[in-house]
């Protein structure tokens, strides 16, 4: 813990400098008990980011690669990165991160499972993990959306959505039909944010554009 929080106090001056970033919504993440937040995925520095910007911890589902090197895995893991092989999830992997939910913390899921480097607007193919760990945890999904690409000295927005439940899916079978259509609800939710940001935005630029005329 006191090396999370080593790097969490190095990491936030700078991040806040180069990368500064405006949350909204940021009262829709619980001072306590359990949450999945799902997020889309753009840079490397996104869980980093969303970290900084939180007022409790998250949990961090990263790829299985970033851990080989021992120093960096170390770190990843006492920031509270979890290890996952993308290509096949293992028992480990889904008891570890189900164990956290039931201890009531909070975990981060990045849910197309690798970073969008060409779309800023879309998401890739959503994984049916997010779906599969609501369900059999029972913990509120809370989706978030990065407006943009973070660059140095570029504004870049994180929008928080409400908290939902997959409580409608939770007697049915958990196959994987039933994971398709809970992760489809789960993506549907995350572009109601950013479609409302963006109208938000258009709303903006024309009263801007109104008062000029």
């Amino acid at each position: 813990m006191f090396f999370y929080w080593l790097c969490w106090i190095i990491a936030w001056l700078p991040l806040k400098i180069f990368f500064p970033t405006k949350v909204v919504g940021k009262k829709n993440i619980p001072k306590k008990g359990k949450a999945i937040l799902v997020c889309n995925h753009l840079t490397n520095l996104d869980p980093v980011l969303l970290d900084i910007n939180f007022s409790r911890r998250p949990y961090v589902m990263a790829k299985a690669e970033l851990f080989k090197n021992k120093i960096i895995g170390a770190a990843l893991k006492s920031y509270g990165g979890i290890p996952v092989d993308r290509k096949n999830v293992g028992l480990s992997t889904i008891k570890t991160v189900l164990d956290l939910l039931k201890k009531e913390e909070l975990l981060l899921i990045f849910p197309e499972g690798t970073r969008n480097k060409l779309d800023e607007e879309d998401m890739l193919a959503m994984k049916n993990g997010v779906a599969m760990f609501g369900l059999k945890s029972g913990a509120p999904i809370i989706p978030l959306w990065i407006t943009r690409r973070p660059k140095l000295f570029r504004k870049t927005e994180i929008i928080i959505g409400n908290p939902f439940s997959l409580t409608e899916f939770q007697e049915q079978k958990l196959s994987k039909e039933n994971l398709e259509i809970a992760s489809k609800k789960i993506t549907e939710k995350m572009y109601e944010l950013r479609d409302g940001y963006k109208q938000k935005l258009e709303q903006k630029v024309f009263k801007k554009n109104k008062n000029i005329n």
